[in-house]
């Protein structure tokens, strides 16, 4: 019997995220939830490194897609 995958309401890290840049669309990983100064937004870095050169992005703009297990933009 399959279990039933709970819906994430949370960022972890480790977990893939899409960020649109322009035209080019690329898969991050979040590096840090917690952010100096800032409850509302993560760090992501294309190698998941907590102190590489990255991106600091919303968390409410994006939502967990089941169906590709990562974070994309809401639309």
């Amino acid at each position: 019997m399959q279990r039933k995958r709970e819906a994430r309401t949370t960022m972890r890290e480790g977990d893939r995220i899409l960020i649109n840049k322009g035209i080019s669309k690329k898969v991050f990983i979040v590096a840090r939830v917690e952010v100096p100064h800032s409850n509302e937004k993560v760090f992501v870095s294309k190698s998941g490194g907590k102190y590489t050169i990255g991106l600091k992005v919303w968390k409410s703009d994006y939502a967990w897609n089941e169906k590709n297990q990562m974070w994309m933009p809401k639309r």
